[in-house]
């Protein structure tokens, strides 16, 4: 595709080390990050400071203390006073298990959840506790014990969970490894561009698709077809607004080959066409 792409940044280190600890220290003045995302999944804590951070067209107010979780191919941009102090836990989809797993679907999977979670002093304290222990562990001589890391991983996606799931009551919880609607967001997530048809989400998941949509209706409140066709539009956003690309090469990194057609569903869904809605985002 030609056109600047939004840039992607891959998880530093490679696979050899599937989890990382940064620091967001003082700087002299604020500071302001490029758009991007990331092919990785990141938990910020902001201890002290204020900002905004755009997660995917919305901006959220950074008031600390405060939790906010970015998911692999998010667009994000984090504005930071220069006084902001936090902490930033970057790792790879494959690094947890058991209850952990589904403490990850709460937070990161597409179901309506908000992407930001204040907490409470004592709170902050246990869960910057958690993170520097796992800091401590991946600076420690010799080889990083990596069970080790993924444990305070662990405890620390389910503390946040639990409390995000406290101050946001009837958000919809994903908590099973067999729970057929997370399955289903999670096939989503990585066969979007390529399966727009329940059939075959419903195939996977040895359901038929009318059962597969109640299951969906029931929990997020909308069909599945309607959260397939807003995955597909949530990227169509991504790419129209910071991705540089003509409406034609948007149509095309959709797998929509007509772009009159991709204008057309997009004003089905969106009710403006895609030169609108840009120019009204870029405004």
């Amino acid at each position: 595709m030609a056109g600047p792409a939004i840039p992607l940044h891959q998880l530093p280190g490679g696979s050899s080390v599937p989890t990382r600890v940064e620091r967001i220290v003082p700087t002299e003045q604020d500071v302001r990050n490029d758009v991007h995302r990331h092919a990785y999944h990141e938990v910020f804590l902001f201890r002290t400071g204020n900002g905004s951070h755009m997660i995917d067209l919305r901006s959220w107010p950074v008031s600390a203390p405060a939790v906010h979780v970015v998911a692999p191919g998010q667009v994000h941009r984090l504005e930071r006073s220069a006084d902001m102090e936090g902490l930033v836990v970057l790792f790879g989809g494959n690094v947890l298990s058991g209850p952990a797993r589904a403490s990850h679907a709460e937070l990161f999977l597409g179901s309506g959840q908000p992407p930001v979670h204040s907490l409470e002093a004592d709170r902050m304290a246990e869960a910057w506790q958690l993170v520097e222990l796992m800091e401590r562990e991946l600076e420690a001589e010799g080889t990083p014990q990596t069970d080790v890391v993924n444990a305070y991983l662990g405890i620390l996606l389910l503390k946040c969970a639990q409390w995000a799931r406290e101050q946001h009551a009837g958000r919809p919880a994903l908590l099973e490894d067999h729970d057929p609607v997370r399955r289903f967001l999670e096939l989503l997530e990585h066969h979007f561009l390529s399966e727009r048809q329940v059939a075959h989400y419903a195939g996977q998941l040895s359901l038929t698709p009318d059962h597969l949509n109640e299951l969906v209706k029931e929990r997020l409140g909308r069909t599945a077809s309607t959260v397939v066709q807003e995955r597909l539009l949530l990227e169509a956003k991504r790419l129209l607004v910071h991705g540089g690309h003509s409406i034609k090469e948007v149509a095309y990194a959709l797998n929509m080959q007509d772009p009159a057609y991709f204008t057309r569903w997009f004003r089905k869904m969106e009710g403006t066409t895609p030169v609108q809605f840009r120019d009204t985002y870029q405004a």
